[in-house]
């Protein structure tokens, strides 16, 4: 059963078997996809519902990491005995994402969906872009 990410760096879906090689969290090897909302693998249950993980596939990967330059993969690995692919705030504590816009921290799926429910109006940050086009 396959799933879908959708390619940050080429703007398209892409279907995924259920384990994906994530470079800029220091991978080097593939790993399995998790659902970010259920916290269990994307190959158990029903998750077409569910927030699509960012990550460029196959055919780009190469060169979006060509264009990031002198990334080194090493500099992103999580820290010493945290949870791999966990993110953290600036206070260590775990989030489950946030917004590109204004930078806030989600420590929850749903102060997530809160945030970006009514085409972001909790989004100061993106209500300002909006209202200049």
């Amino acid at each position: 059963m396959s799933h879908r990410h959708f390619c940050d760096y080429a703007g398209h879906d892409w279907e995924c078997d259920g384990l994906a090689l994530r470079p800029l969290a220091g991978d080097t090897e593939p790993s399995e996809c998790y659902c970010l909302r259920h916290q269990v693998p994307m190959e158990r249950g029903d998750h077409s519902g569910c927030p699509v993980e960012l990550l460029a596939c196959p055919e780009h990967r190469e060169e979006q990491l060509q264009q990031i330059g002198t990334f080194d993969p090493k500099d992103l690995r999580p820290s010493v005995g945290s949870e791999r692919g966990m993110l953290h705030d600036r206070d260590g504590r775990p989030i489950v994402g946030f917004c590109l816009w204004c930078g806030k921290d989600f420590y929850s799926i749903e102060e997530a969906e809160a945030h970006h429910a009514n085409n972001s109006k909790r989004c100061v940050a993106f209500q300002r872009f909006k209202c200049r086009y």
